[in-house]
C-alpha cells in the first residue's frame, strides 16, 4: 500500500471525525438552549405573583383547569438562589446526566420529593453511608442524579421534584419565579391572565430566535467532509487502477486481485468508522447518541460505494475502449 493510498484514506478516517465533531456542534448547541432554560421549549414564559398561594394550590388549579395539557413548571426560590423546584404532568426531556437520572413522571406524584445536582453543588448537600442528600428545612432529600459539567449549566444549583402531596409544595408561591412551559400557547397565558401577571420571555428563547439557522454551517460542513471523502475514494480507485494497468493483470487474475484489495479497503474503512464513533463518543457532547451512528453509517456507505461505482465505471470504460 503506497503513501498516497495511506494519505487517502487517513483522510478519508478524518471526514467520520469531522462529520461527527459537527453533529456534536449542533447537538450541543441545542442541548445549550434546553440546560439554559431547564429542559423546555421556546413556549416558555415567566412571571411573579403576590397571591397568597402556596405552590399545592397552584399545581392543583393548573391539574383541574388544564387535565389534558402538558405543562412543565419551574419554580426559581428567590430566597434559597440556589434552589430550583420541578414539577411535570408529563414525562419531560431528560437532562444529560453525569451520575443516576432525571426525574421521570412518577417522581412528582409521591409524597416524597426527590434531587438532582449540579455539577458545583455544595451548599445543603451531604453524604450519609454512601448516599447523597439535600437538606433543606429540616428535611433529607436523596440525590439522584448529578448534571454533566458544561459551563452553560448553571452549576452550582440544585433541583427538587414537588407535587400536591410533596412538602416542598408548602412553600409560598410569592418567593418563586414561575417558569411555565406548555406546548398551548393558551395555557401559559390563561395563567398569566388569572395571577395578572406579566409574562415575560427567557433569555435562552430569544437567544434560539436568533440563532435558529446557525446550525446551516455545520449541516454544509458535513457535507462537505462527505464530498471529501468521496473524492479520496475516487482517488484510491484511480490509484488501483493504475497498479493494475502496470501489472498487466488479465481476466480471473484481474477479478481476484480486485476482490482482495476491495474487501481489504472495506475492512480498513470500516475499522476506521468504529474507532472514529469511539473516539467521538468519548470526547464529544450527544443529547442523541443514535444521530451520531447515523451519519457515521451513513459516510461510511457513501465513501464505499463510491468506491464500488468508480471501479465499475472504470471497468465499463475498459471494455469500451477495448
Amino acid at each position: 500500500m503506497n503513501w498516497k493510498k495511506i494519505s487517502l484514506i487517513l483522510i478519508v478516517f478524518l471526514t467520520f471525525l469531522a462529520t461527527g465533531f459537527m453533529l456534536s456542534n449542533i447537538q450541543s448547541r441545542e442541548a445549550d438552549q434546553l440546560l439554559d432554560a431547564h429542559g423546555m421549549s421556546n413556549n416558555t414564559h415567566y412571571f411573579y405573583t403576590n397571591k397568597k398561594q402556596n405552590i399545592g394550590e397552584f399545581l392543583t388549579y393548573l391539574r383541574m383547569r388544564f387535565p389534558k395539557d402538558h405543562i412543565q413548571v419551574h419554580l426559581d426560590n428567590q430566597k434559597e438562589k440556589e434552589q430550583v423546584l420541578v414539577w411535570a404532568n408529563y414525562k419531560i426531556q431528560s437532562l444529560p446526566t453525569q451520575k443516576g437520572q432525571y426525574f421521570s413522571p412518577d417522581d412528582f406524584k409521591g409524597q416524597i420529593s426527590f434531587a438532582v445536582l449540579g455539577p458545583d453543588t455544595k451548599n445543603n448537600v451531604v453524604e450519609l453511608q454512601g448516599n447523597q442528600y439535600v437538606i433543606y428545612k429540616k428535611h433529607y432529600y436523596s440525590v439522584i442524579g448529578e448534571f454533566k459539567n458544561y459551563h452553560q449549566t448553571e452549576q452550582k444549583k440544585y433541583y427538587l421534584t414537588t407535587g400536591i402531596k410533596q412538602a416542598t409544595s408548602k412553600e409560598k408561591l410569592k418567593n418563586f419565579k414561575i417558569i411555565i412551559d406548555s406546548p398551548n400557547r393558551n395555557v401559559i397565558k390563561t395563567v398569566g391572565e388569572k395571577y395578572h401577571a406579566k409574562l415575560e420571555i427567557p433569555a435562552f428563547v430569544k437567544s434560539h430566535q436568533y440563532l435558529r439557522l446557525s446550525v446551516l454551517k455545520e449541516i454544509f460542513l458535513i457535507l462537505l467532509f462527505w464530498i471529501i471523502g468521496i473524492i479520496c475514494n475516487i482517488f484510491i480507485a484511480l490509484i488501483e487502477w493504475r497498479q493494475v494497468k502496470l501489472a498487466h493483470l488479465k481476466r480471473k487474475f484481474f477479478v481476484n486481485w480486485l476482490i482482495n484489495r476491495g474487501l481489504r479497503l472495506i475492512l480498513i474503512e470500516t475499522l476506521l468508522a468504529i474507532i472514529a464513533l469511539v473516539i467521538l463518543q468519548w470526547t464529544a457532547f450527544f443529547n442523541k447518541s443514535f444521530h451520531l451512528l447515523e451519519i457515521i453509517v451513513v459516510n461510511w456507505l457513501l465513501v464505499l460505494f463510491t468506491y464500488i461505482i468508480s471501479w465499475i465505471i472504470i471497468n465499463k470504460k475498459e471494455k469500451k475502449d477495448a
